[in-house]
């Protein structure tokens, strides 16, 4: 079988991304692939919850002070949607390929409850320092499970009766790694990371409205005390620093993306002052809101 990394370019060409850099959707639900063909500086990039897996070329990411790097021998687990700094390396002749793959939740549920009954929920307990991102390792099984994924997006029919299956495969062997317990603790109703992630996806889909710390401390049925150390310990910001990150990342995409200037942003992510929302823009991005088109959308 070809190497991963053809198998990664091929796909490319079948996506029409051979000649430029993006982000699509494959006919496999759950997993997009994408194609980075310029070095980007340190800048922060929404990442959503899944699986981030490169083929080819490498990135460096900062969490604050956590410092991580992630390449065809490391994958990331994001278990809550982050805006996390990082620094790309690709160019037009060496491209970063890779592919992003979201949780299944009911999948993952039903492969802890599996380990479980079968004694091994050790290798599932948190890390009282785990963050919720980390790397973990690519070892030859997942790579080879990587591999007959990478073929089967080539076709629909195969992506339809063989992928969900691979998919379940790499859960199973992400889970059985020192990672594996991001996984478990997501799934985890009653876990701390379970209900900061309660909280995060409401600030997602909310972030435009007045959000209260005493409401989300509620919404995550701790007292105030515990939700920030919580919050803090899984995220590395505090909750109001987080919804700044949000509400910039979001007023970023609406500029790029959709055109819109940068004060019907501002406006659209919660800002009641434009000369507040260019200020925090440019301390966070290194940018003017003007010049929001030169950070890209990766």
């Amino acid at each position: 079988m070809k190497s991963n990394e053809n198998l990664a370019e091929s796909l490319c060409v079948k996506y029409g991304l051979e000649q430029q850099s993006g982000l699509v959707e494959t006919c496999l639900p759950g997993v997009r692939l994408f194609r980075i063909t310029k070095y980007h500086k340190v800048t922060p990039q929404m990442y959503q919850q899944g699986v981030v897996v490169i083929f080819q070329g490498n990135k460096v990411g900062h969490l604050n002070d956590y410092r991580f790097e992630y390449d065809t021998e490391q994958c990331l687990i994001v278990a809550t949607p982050y805006p996390i700094a990082c620094e790309t390396f690709a160019s037009e002749h060496a491209p970063l390929i890779g592919i992003d793959i979201e949780f299944d939740l009911p999948m993952i549920q039903q492969l802890v409850e599996m380990l479980e009954q079968d004694g091994d929920s050790d290798m599932l307990q948190v890390d009282p320092n785990g963050r919720g991102v980390a790397v973990s390792e690519i070892t030859p099984l997942i790579s080879n499970c990587m591999s007959r994924l990478l073929f089967v997006l080539h076709s629909t029919l195969d992506s339809k009766v063989l992928g969900p299956q691979l998919l379940r495969e790499f859960f199973y062997l992400l889970l059985q790694g020192r990672q594996g317990y991001l996984l478990a603790q997501y799934c985890r109703q009653d876990s701390a990371l379970s209900r900061v992630s309660k909280v995060i996806n409401h600030v997602q889909s909310h972030y435009e409205q007045k959000l209260v710390i005493d409401d989300l401390a509620s919404m995550a049925g701790m007292s105030v005390s515990a939700f920030h150390r919580a919050f803090k310990q899984v995220v590395t910001d505090p909750p109001l620093q987080y919804i700044k990150k949000i509400r910039l990342n979001k007023a970023k995409s609406l500029m790029i993306q959709d055109g819109l200037p940068a004060n019907v942003a501002a406006g659209r992510v919660g800002y009641e002052s434009a000369t507040q929302f260019s200020r925090e823009f440019k301390r966070y991005f290194g940018l003017p809101p003007s010049k929001a088109a030169e950070l890209g959308s990766l």
